[in-house]
């Protein structure tokens, strides 16, 4: 199949990477005819590798700008997911500019709207009955967790509802200070950590949700907000990224950085509930 610098074992956190090797490949391991991608293209989630914070090891960070760069000087065309990783290759390097194309995220098929029976029964199974903001991906310092778990520190104080915070995906070692975390947070019987989970658990946790927040703006751990706009939940997410160029009006968009952000948006989508009827039906319309 076409290249990616993850070839022979990708990491479990990585999952958008994952997904998208998945959904490219057959059986047998041959690109797919069907999926929409030119012949012998390098695929580029995002420039993570490079962020001064990013969690990968000088080695692996080495390995990686060399593929970038090698990749870069075959000539071959360079596939991206959205315009904001474009806008950045090009930067990076201007003479590949005429040869890198966007493949927009697409939504899964299984992901549709639930009713509010279906609705009840995810509620009962993962958070006793009430009603949560879900985040979808995996357990790392990237996603911003430790912000998103701040602003919903905010949010309880100055709401003071049942509303529960569902982290929902892959940990590891990597997910040792977030987790340790919340032996001490004052909320913690507010998080739901519901662990491995079956395709179709995945299908209803998401699509129940009150609203999908996403703190992560790199691409490579997961694009959940295609899945979720279908699914008729309300986004939000990060502002001036992959993300927010995905959800265009249907989402709500914050400062990862900046906890008070994010406790603002966690309020205001739950106190306006005209305003979220609108971001889900926008959301509906572009998926």
């Amino acid at each position: 199949m076409s290249a990616f610098y993850f070839d022979t074992k990708i990491p479990s956190q990585y999952e958008g990477i994952r997904q998208h090797a998945k959904e490219m490949s057959d059986e047998h391991g041959a690109l797919k005819t069907g999926f929409d991608t030119a012949p012998g293209a390098v695929f580029v989630h995002d420039l993570y590798h490079r962020s001064l914070n990013s969690a990968v090891s000088f080695w692996d960070r080495y390995r990686e700008n060399k593929w970038l760069k090698k990749s870069i000087r075959s000539g071959a065309t360079i596939q991206v997911f959205s315009t904001h990783t474009q806008q950045a290759l090009q930067s990076l390097f201007p003479e590949a500019s005429g040869r890198i194309v966007v493949t927009p995220h697409k939504a899964d098929p299984e992901y549709l709207p639930n009713d509010e029976d279906a609705r009840d029964v995810a509620r009962y199974q993962f958070t006793q009955g009430d009603a949560y903001f879900l985040y979808r991906g995996p357990v790392h310092p990237a996603a911003e967790l430790i912000n998103l778990l701040k602003g919903f520190s905010i949010f309880k104080k100055k709401i003071g509802s049942n509303m529960r915070l569902v982290l929902s995906g892959a940990s590891g070692p990597y997910s040792a200070d977030i987790l340790a975390s919340l032996e001490t947070y004052k909320y913690r019987p507010d998080i739901i950590l519901p662990g491995p989970i079956t395709p179709y658990e995945q299908v209803s946790l998401l699509a129940s949700a009150y609203a999908l927040v996403h703190p992560c703006r790199w691409e490579r751990f997961g694009m959940p907000l295609p899945n979720a706009m279908k699914a008729g939940v309300a986004v939000l997410t990060v502002e001036d990224s992959a993300m927010s160029e995905c959800c265009g009006m249907a989402g709500m968009y914050f400062n990862p950085t900046d906890p008070a952000d994010i406790g603002e948006k966690l309020i205001r989508i739950y106190k306006d509930e005209q305003m979220r009827s609108e971001m889900i039906g926008t959301g509906l319309l572009r998926y």
